[in-house]
């Protein structure tokens, strides 16, 4: 129950901020905005301000923005479908952006209070034979401070095999240890250990936030459009792709691996919702965008019939895979 919770939690934060954006661009750019919603189905609560319905609605999944003219031909002169091209651009990507903005600054945070720590300790290993421990937090390496995982194995492969000296906290107690590497099959030198992270204010860094949140960035980003590239390929099947119950699962199991691996998870959520909306497929951010594009350059705009038609049936096939995966996740329940 309480993995529902956070995950319903998570979607709800990472949505909302999704369409906060597009809301907030909608109202600057003199848009129309009939209804900004917080969760979807039976409404409970309702205010109206500055002609803005303001919803909380029962069912906690999100939420939207509802444009005049943004699905429809509307006569009103501030509809969506009546204003600049530019604007109406502006709009459908503040989503997407919203998204990336919210990724980078929580990988920022994470980042900025990251301290490495040993997850794993491989059997037999230099490391274990040393006697280190999962959980163990490396300071410094033959004297020299350890600011992220990079420093690790930099400083581990510097050693050329030579014996090392480690200043470690373990169990909230300083110490040395001593340790030689070994050299694997590549010819890299390892001590055989998993380097994970973990929340600490010991060695707390504005430009390592930066810098490991731009990493990381980087990373989620474009592992999903490798992914996305191998699955149109035929290169990855489907039984690889995460539906909502199994984007669920995912939460409950980061929640309880810690903050860290937690709000990892909801950073990557977040980069990847906005990756995936800026596709250029029908339905999407990224499809309505192509159109405004093609729009500016060639000045002619695509008939409201014809695009709500081209939404409806990218649409449907975004229902479909998302029953599919759903259904595939279900039975790897049980």
């Amino acid at each position: 129950m309480i993995t529902i919770v956070i995950a319903i939690a998570v979607f709800l934060v990472v949505v909302f901020w999704h369409e906060l954006g597009h809301f907030f661009v909608a109202v600057k750019s003199g848009i129309k905005v009939n209804e900004f919603s917080v969760g979807m189905g039976p409404k409970l609560l309702q205010k109206k301000k500055n002609n803005i319905k303001y919803s909380l609605r029962a069912l906690p999944l999100g939420g939207y923005v509802a444009i005049e003219g943004e699905d429809e031909d509307s006569k009103d002169p501030k509809a969506f479908n009546n204003a600049k091209a530019s604007k109406r651009l502006a709009v459908i990507v503040a989503g997407v952006i919203m998204n990336f903005i919210l990724g980078f600054v929580i990988l920022f945070f994470v980042n900025m209070f990251a301290q490495p720590n040993i997850s794993f300790i491989v059997e037999n290993s230099p490391a274990e034979k040393a006697g280190l421990k999962a959980n163990d937090i490396i300071l410094e390496i033959n004297e020299k401070k350890v600011k992220n995982s990079d420093d690790i194995t930099k400083y581990i492969s510097e050693s050329n095999g030579e014996e090392i000296y480690l200043l470690i906290r373990s169990e909230n107690k300083e110490k040395e240890i001593k340790v030689t590497p070994s050299k694997d099959e590549s010819g890299k030198y390892l001590i055989g250990i998993q380097i994970g992270r973990t929340f600490s204010t010991d060695n707390i860094s504005i430009l390592q936030g930066f810098t490991g949140a731009a990493k990381d960035f980087k990373f989620y980003s474009t592992a999903i459009i490798d992914a996305l590239y191998k699955l149109i390929t035929g290169r990855l099947s489907l039984d690889n792709l995460a539906g909502p119950v199994g984007t669920v699962v995912l939460i409950g199991d980061s929640a309880r691996k810690g903050a860290m691996t937690f709000f990892n998870l909801v950073a990557m959520l977040s980069i990847n919702l906005g990756v995936f909306n800026i596709m250029p497929f029908p339905a999407l951010d990224g499809g309505r965008a192509v159109l405004i594009i093609i729009e500016i350059l060639t000045g002619k705009k695509l008939p409201a019939e014809k695009e709500g038609m081209l939404n409806f049936v990218g649409l449907v096939l975004l229902l479909a895979l998302i029953v599919v995966v759903t259904f595939k996740d279900v039975v790897a329940l049980f």
